[in-house]
Formats: structure tokens, C-alpha cells, sequence
């Protein structure tokens, strides 16, 4: 049997912040998680006075008087973190109203899915012959066909799909009749219905299924070809999956557009482009990924000597017989395995949407023992945040990636749920996959001439109106704090000043620290 693990070290080329950097200049001249004991890390409190509450309360008080945040919302908790969950609260402006935290919200999606599954939880997707057909049973993985990490590590998006071709050939399987798909780990509501439906067709809006692909989007390069020529492109992957529809023409300005029709895989390419070379791809969501990476998978083994003379089609009992035995014509050909590690990273450092949805609802499928949905993943999510001491009127849950202007979380809310993984077993696992200011991931150009960077690992949030930071402190006395700070209502376009705001905030705090 062919297995693909993809492994820590496989994931530490791809993206090197997450492994070396994640030891950064501050934390290395402290301590270790690869050579001491984590507990060390968690009882290491430097002598210093303590944090004056009101004196920092006061000072991010007039911060936030920023005409900016004339007519917003605000609410921000500042936790000093103690010794087995011994916390002091520094700093509290309106930390107890909830919010909208836009992607503030992964934080909460990725700390209940660790805790729920495990560090050592693997995702698994499973190639089966049955009989004449073959079938690829989803457990939820984002990653499968990942382009964009793929090609960091010398892969292409249908790598894994050319191994599996060979692993067929090997065991002299050079015909199968039809390609089954099984991806009832999720329900099949693939979009939610509080996403911005003028926005279904971009990366960000990706399609959630039990089967993915390539982020459950095709990639286009465009070459222009002469002045008001229509363009030529390329798709990654090369599918029929899609129909393009294409007058994008080669002009004076990079104004292409792709756009898809709603509930269809009609595309359609427009604009124009500049230049005879080939551009960045430009991405486009596709409807039903489960259907999308089955028909990926039937076109790569044809195009590797495995004939497919049957359709590609879903089957959502296959993982169910599997699992109980009750088909002995069975044989597993190959799996597909991810740790969980990989896509906490890809969540909080990247803040992938599809990413942190695909962890909700293999938490619900977990928790319910039912297909996975936006219903029994945020109620999974809910019960964890009670459980780490948060009162039910604090927080409403309505996806996992913080899309949704339905969701709400209060500042406190927040730092409790930093405070309940800082004090837990999961803390170095958790903490790795936060992008590290100054370092990778969201926050690598946040910070700029600060000497915080480095030393602020968090997540950062926006959409149109929202902006927000939440994350971890290690200050200048050594102490180590938790912080949210959840802005809501600013000005369409702002969102670059209620960043230096929020990054005024955490400076105060390191301040405060060591007076």
C-alpha cells in the first residue's frame, strides 16, 4: 500500500516559520520547546513590579480615543499569565461586549479542534479498489493538491494522484471502471449561507467539503498575446471539471477577472493583461470540491496509464462499510495522511479560510459522530469555550474561519480561551502555529522598527469594518501576557491605522511591564 505522510519536516521546508523561525531571537535566549521540559516555559517569571492596571488601563484608553475609532466599537483584555492558570487582568476596556472578531475567530476554531482531537491527530484520505471501481474517501483534509505549499516542497498539485497511478500500475491495476467519491465526514452544505455572496468566486470564499483540492479553487495563468488579442491561459490543475468562457485581451493594465456563476462551474475570464510573460496565477473557486478532486484524480490516472472507462461519481456510504467490514471485495490501495500540525498552521499563520472551516467541522464530525456542519462545529466550538470559563452571553458562533458578520466574541472571551491552551499540554503545539510578528505568516510585516518583533505571536483580523489583534506577549520583563483587541465599525479603508492603534496597544503593554 502507497502512504503519503506529510510530515513535520515536509511541512518545515514548505514553510520554514513555522519550525525554525518559531524559535525566535526572544525566545531562544529563554528557553527551548525542543530541549526543556515545557513546563519550564510555563513557571518562568522574571522579577519585575507589577503591571499597574488602571496606569495601563488609563494609557490604552488614549490610544483608543483615536478620532479613527471616533464611531467604533471597542473592546480590549489584557492578561498577565501566571503560573497554573494563576492570571492577573492588567487592562480591560469593554472586554466583556462581544464582537465581531472577523479572523480573530481561528484562534478559538484551532484551540478547540486541538484540544478535541489531539495533537497526534492525523487527517486520512483513503484510495480503495472495490471491485472494477476505485473510491477516495475524505476525512476532511484541506491540504490534498495544496498548490500553493505543494510547490515549496518540489511538488505539483496531482503529485500525490501520479504516485497513486504508479502504486495502481505496480499492483497491475491498468483499468477501472468508475471513480467513487466519498465525502460524507461533512454534510454538503458547501457554502455558508452568511458568506458575502458577491464574493463566492475568490480564494478566500472557498468551498468546504469532506474531499478537497488545491483549496477547492483552479489557478489561472495568463500570457496576453499582442495588443487586443484575446489572451491564452493555463489552469492548475488542467481539468475539464470547469467551462471557461474567455475574452480577457492583452491591453495596457492588469485588470483581469474571473468570476464563476453561482451553484455552477461555468467560468468566466475577462479584462485585460499586460505582457508576453506569464503572470501570477489569479484564483477562482469551483463548486463541489468533493466532485472536483474526483474528477482531478480520474483525469491524472488516465493521463498516467490507468484507463478509467466509467464516470466519476459520489457514493457516501463507502467510508461506513469500510469501517464496519461489511465489504470483504475490498483492498486499500493507498492514504493520504496530514498531521494536525500542518493545518493549525496553515489556519492561524495564514489565516486560510477553507483551512480553519475544514477544522470546524471535523471537530463537529468528531464531537456529534455525525457528518460534519456548521451547526455541530460551532456547537463543538461553543462548549469548548464554556468549558475554559467563558459565560454563554460573551460569544455567538456562526462559521470557523470568522468570515461570517454573525460571529461575536468578546475580548475577554479570548484571552480566556489564550489563557485555558497557554496553561494546557497543547501549549507548544498551539503556539507554533501563530504567526510570529515581524518573523512569517500574517503579522511578518507588522511591528515594523519595533523590538516586538519577535516577541508577539498572534493572529490578526479584517473585514470591511473590523479590525483586530489577539495573541500572546512575551514583554520585555519576561513575563508573558494575553491580549485581544477587537475593533468594530471603523471607516471602510482605515484598516491600515487601526493596525498601528492595535500595535500602540501591545507596545503599552510591554511598557507597562518593566515601570
Amino acid at each position: 500500500m502507497f502512504r503519503w505522510r506529510y510530515e513535520w519536516g515536509h511541512f518545515a521546508e514548505a514553510f520554514p516559520g513555522v519550525a525554525g523561525r518559531v524559535m525566535s531571537r526572544a525566545m531562544s535566549s529563554r528557553f527551548s520547546w525542543m530541549n526543556r521540559p515545557f513546563l519550564a516555559f510555563l513557571v518562568m517569571v522574571w522579577a519585575s513590579p507589577a503591571t499597574s492596571s488602571a496606569d495601563l488601563t488609563a494609557d490604552i484608553r488614549v490610544i483608543t480615543q483615536d478620532k479613527l475609532l471616533a464611531r467604533a466599537r471597542v473592546g480590549v483584555q489584557v492578561i498577565r499569565l501566571g503560573q497554573a492558570k494563576d492570571n492577573t487582568v492588567v487592562a480591560s476596556l469593554n472586554a466583556a461586549e462581544p464582537h465581531i472578531p472577523a479572523s480573530n475567530l481561528k484562534l478559538v476554531t484551532t484551540a478547540a479542534a486541538l484540544e478535541r482531537l489531539g495533537r497526534d491527530f492525523k487527517f486520512r484520505t483513503v484510495l480503495i479498489q472495490q471491485g472494477k471501481d476505485i473510491a477516495l474517501i475524505g476525512d476532511g483534509d484541506p491540504t490534498l493538491g495544496d498548490a500553493e505549499m505543494l510547490r515549496k516542497v518540489g511538488w505539483e498539485t496531482t503529485t500525490a494522484f501520479a504516485k497513486w497511478a504508479e502504486e495502481l500500475k505496480r499492483r497491475g491495476i491498468t483499468d477501472v471502471n468508475d471513480v467513487l467519491v466519498d465525502d460524507s465526514i461533512f454534510d454538503q452544505t458547501f457554502a455558508h449561507p452568511n458568506w458575502p455572496v458577491d464574493q463566492l468566486q475568490k480564494r478566500y470564499v472557498a468551498e468546504v467539503g469532506g474531499l478537497s483540492f488545491n483549496a477547492n479553487c483552479v489557478d489561472f495563468v495568463i500570457n496576453s498575446t499582442g495588443a487586443a488579442n484575446v489572451v491564452r491561459f493555463k489552469t492548475d490543475p488542467s481539468t475539464r471539471y470547469i467551462n471557461v468562457k474567455n475574452s480577457c485581451v492583452s491591453g495596457d493594465e492588469n485588470k483581469i477577472y474571473l468570476t464563476r456563476a453561482g451553484g455552477s462551474n461555468d467560468i468566466i475570464l475577462k479584462g485585460e493583461a499586460v505582457g508576453t510573460t506569464a503572470q501570477d496565477p489569479v484564483s477562482v473557486t469551483i463548486h463541489d470540491p468533493p466532485l472536483f478532486a474526483g474528477t482531478v484524480l480520474a483525469e491524472t490516472l488516465q493521463s498516467n496509464g490507468v484507463k478509467v472507462t466509467g464516470i466519476t461519481r459520489r457514493d457516501r456510504t463507502v467510508r461506513t462499510r469500510l469501517l464496519q467490514n461489511r465489504n470483504d471485495d475490498v483492498t486499500v490501495l493507498a492514504v493520504h495522511e496530514t498531521p494536525l500540525s500542518v493545518v493549525l498552521a496553515r489556519a492561524n499563520k495564514d489565516s486560510m479560510n477553507l483551512y480553519a472551516e475544514s477544522l470546524c467541522k471535523r471537530l463537529g464530525a468528531e464531537v456529534s459522530l455525525s457528518p460534519g456542519s456548521w451547526q455541530n462545529g460551532t456547537a463543538a466550538t461553543a462548549d469548548f469555550v464554556r468549558d475554559a470559563g467563558v459565560a454563554g452571553a460573551e460569544y455567538i458562533f456562526d462559521d470557523g474561519c470568522g468570515l461570517s458578520k454573525k460571529n461575536r466574541i468578546s475580548a475577554h472571551a479570548l484571552t480566556q480561551v489564550l489563557a485555558h491552551v497557554y496553561a494546557s499540554p497543547n501549549a507548544p503545539a498551539y503556539m507554533q502555529s501563530l504567526s510570529i510578528a515581524g518573523s512569517d505568516g500574517t503579522l511578518q510585516r507588522r511591528f515594523s522598527g519595533s523590538d516586538l518583533r519577535g516577541r508577539v505571536f498572534g493572529k490578526s483580523g479584517f473585514v470591511n469594518g473590523v479590525s483586530s489583534l489577539s495573541g500572546y506577549l512575551q514583554a520585555k520583563s519576561g513575563e508573558w501576557y494575553a491580549f485581544s483587541i477587537l475593533f468594530n465599525g471603523i471607516p471602510d479603508l482605515s484598516n491600515s491605522t487601526a493596525k498601528l492603534l492595535q500595535e500602540r496597544i501591545v507596545a503599552a503593554i510591554d511598557k507597562a511591564s518593566v515601570q
